[in-house]
């Protein structure tokens, strides 16, 4: 067992923090290269050690869960999600929030909001006129905050979406920031502007709580996510808390405000930059679903639409990195890792490793033909943890491009738009595009094969 890898001096250590602080990405992709698969950085209370690629992600998410703790990772969210929200969870607690949270994000469910999405979509597209300049990202928050918020509340809040996202919007922005942060409850620090906005969130949030309370047993307990938490029960026949239930109620919103809509956001992106993947793309929407309106059953029958999607999230995933804590020593490659060690594995690293995905470094959904290797695309996550909204967010990617496709055609103002962001990878600058009018499918056109920025 020999020493970790890492920089040897306190120089060293100091100039890849910049490196890292600098460009995440850029950073994370040249410390792989630099010293391998693991690495020990930093000092003190900012000390990691670095794990990256397939057999790393297969220890902390299925070959080892027991062995790291969330929590500790995770507890910048903490302003945002709440202490209970599963993400922060671990242990028992985390089994017993997750099995209470489960059935709402039943594939029938979420098959269920499918004319939500769509209504919603259609909206934003509405808004879109020729020659009009428009940025996909922030509008697509904007559309995906709506689903998100009425498939939670139903239709008793969505008067009250924007409110609600106004109030999140910089304890968002606040939780992307790469540490250190300064988290100091006092006037003219952030932080305690943070904590008032998300005071006026909470009032929202639990007052519909209370509302549901009172009426319950006076409607159909199921009639949208926030319904399901509230009626659902342990075996003993306890529930959920009004705090458990806030908490996983933020956690959704904040996942779909940042994560869902920035996969959108790429998505949207990679095929308008990719010319004849949109016209096939168009091709298959045209053959499955044609002029009638969308329906669950098609969405299994778009197999290049999904595949676009999956390569989307290979080269956009929306976390560029994740973190745990070391509860107990590990052993990864013949090296141990100390136990109470904070450590990290990074989603971006392992779908850019030649490797495990030939040519990286080119855009091609044809490589979701065959399955890839367990471990290798980690998105969401992995093993007994995996993101419980994962479906919802596919579903909701999926039918932003279908309707795309149908509605209308897209003129990207760049084509180097680059990454930002730790909590989630979001496209820096946005996704600046031209409205103009649609044009007809050419579904002979041969895959073009395009370098990413």
């Amino acid at each position: 067992m020999g020493k970790l890898p890492g920089p040897r001096t306190p120089l060293g250590h100091v100039r890849w923090g910049r490196r890292l602080t600098k460009d995440l990405y850029d950073g994370l992709w040249a410390l792989y290269q630099e010293f391998g698969p693991v690495v020990d950085l930093g000092y003190g209370p900012l000390r990691w050690v670095y794990l990256f690629g397939q057999e790393a992600n297969e220890l902390i998410l299925a070959g080892r869960p027991e062995a790291f703790r969330w929590r500790d990772a995770f507890q910048v969210l903490e302003v945002v999600n709440g202490p209970t929200a599963i993400t922060l969870s671990d242990g028992e607690e985390h089994r017993r929030r997750r099995r209470l949270v489960q059935p709402a994000f039943h594939k029938r469910r979420i098959d269920s909001q499918l004319d939500l999405i769509v209504e919603e979509i259609d909206r934003t597209i509405d808004g879109w006129k020729p020659d009009q300049r428009i940025d996909v990202y922030q509008d697509l928050r904007v559309t995906i905050r709506r689903i998100v918020i009425r498939a939670l509340f139903g239709d008793r809040l969505s008067e009250r979406a924007e409110e609600l996202g106004a109030r999140l919007r910089r304890p968002l922005a606040y939780i992307q920031r790469q540490p250190p942060r300064f988290d100091i409850n006092l006037p003219g620090f952030e932080y305690r502007r943070v904590l008032g906005d998300m005071a006026q969130a909470d009032e929202i949030v639990y007052g519909e709580i209370a509302r549901r309370r009172a009426e319950t047993g006076t409607q159909d307990p199921g009639i949208d996510v926030l319904d399901m938490l509230l009626a659902s029960q342990d075996e003993d026949g306890s529930g959920l808390t009004d705090q458990e239930v806030r908490d996983q109620v933020m956690s959704l919103i904040a996942a779909g405000y940042d994560t869902t809509s920035a996969g959108a956001a790429w998505a949207v992106y990679d095929v308008i930059r990719h010319p004849a993947v949109w016209d096939r793309a168009v091709a298959e929407v045209a053959e499955v679903v044609g002029d009638r309106p969308l329906r669950s059953e098609d969405i299994p029958q778009l197999h290049y639409l999904d595949r676009v999607v999956h390569e989307v999230l290979r080269v956009h995933s929306p976390a560029v990195l994740s973190a745990r804590r070391a509860v107990e020593e590990v052993e990864l490659h013949g090296l141990r890792i100390p136990a109470r060690r904070m450590v990290i594995y990074s989603a971006y690293v392992t779908h850019r490793m030649p490797e495990l995905w030939p040519e990286p470094d080119v855009f091609r959904p044809e490589r979701w033909e065959t399955e890839p290797e367990p471990y290798t695309w980690v998105p969401f996550g992995g093993g007994y943890r995996r993101c419980l909204g994962f479906a919802l967010a596919l579903l909701e990617i999926k039918v932003v491009l279908v309707q795309v496709l149908r509605r209308t055609r897209l003129q990207l103002d760049r084509t180097d738009i680059r990454p930002t962001g730790m909590a989630t990878s979001y496209p820096n600058g946005g996704v600046p595009a031209t409205v103009s009018p649609k044009r007809s499918v050419k579904a002979s056109l041969p895959i073009y094969v395009g370098k990413l920025k």
